[in-house]
């Protein structure tokens, strides 16, 4: 996805704004995906800003974590790598980034990537019969009753903030970010119903950016 992105820590000290990546005022390359730490030989999910038409990476995030989603900012926040007198220090980082939209107009369209608890087949998530959800995306924490602690909360909403959310996630977990769409997973609340109690099921959504096309007018 293509964001501005600003850092909110100097090697691990809170700024006191956040200061933005680059001179350039285009946007960047967004991506968050898995590779394998070299040292450690094992897999590690990493946040990398490129420029545009590049492919190596300016400023790595490392075990990046969504915790907040609103108006098309959202921020990441994970471990930062850099070197002083003793070499490599790991040291906490965020990053706070903006969307770049082609149309202002734009919303959020969820694929969701689960039915019952169940994975649906990636190749029926991009045909027509789909079920998706489409409106603006929030993510915050909260206290959640049905895991008795706190954690990220994802919710979808249409126009109308005041009504009950159109979809929701708790535990809420970003996947991976490609140059088009992201994943977000987590669980899906089931109310209790006839002689089923109230439960969790695994759930996801495939995300991206979307236009609702004008009516035809006759």
């Amino acid at each position: 996805m293509r964001a501005w992105v600003a850092k909110r820590r100097d090697a691990g000290v809170l700024l006191e704004s956040p200061s933005r990546v680059g001179e350039m005022l285009a946007p960047f390359e967004l991506l968050v995906m898995d590779v394998t730490d070299q040292g450690q030989r094992r897999p590690t999910k990493v946040a990398r800003l490129m420029p545009i038409g590049a492919r190596v990476a300016i400023i790595e995030l490392i075990s990046p974590k969504l915790v907040w989603f609103k108006n098309w900012e959202f921020v990441l926040s994970g471990t930062e790598e850099v070197v002083d007198a003793l070499g490599k220090q790991s040291v906490a980082q965020s990053w706070l980034c903006k969307l770049a939209l082609p149309n202002s107009s734009m919303k959020l369209k969820a694929v969701h990537t689960h039915k019952e608890g169940h994975e649906l087949p990636r190749r029926t998530l991009f045909d027509r019969f789909s079920i998706n959800t489409k409106g603006m995306l929030s993510i915050t924490s909260c206290h959640a009753s049905a895991l008795g602690r706190h954690t990220i909360l994802a919710e979808i909403r249409s126009e109308a903030t005041t009504r009950a959310p159109e979809a929701a996630l708790i535990d809420s977990e970003l996947d991976w970010m490609s140059e088009e769409r992201f994943s977000l997973s987590g669980f899906q609340q089931c109310a209790a119903h006839d002689e089923q109690s109230a439960r969790l099921l695994r759930h996801g959504w495939l995300c991206e950016l979307h236009v609702e096309e004008a009516a035809e007018v006759n």
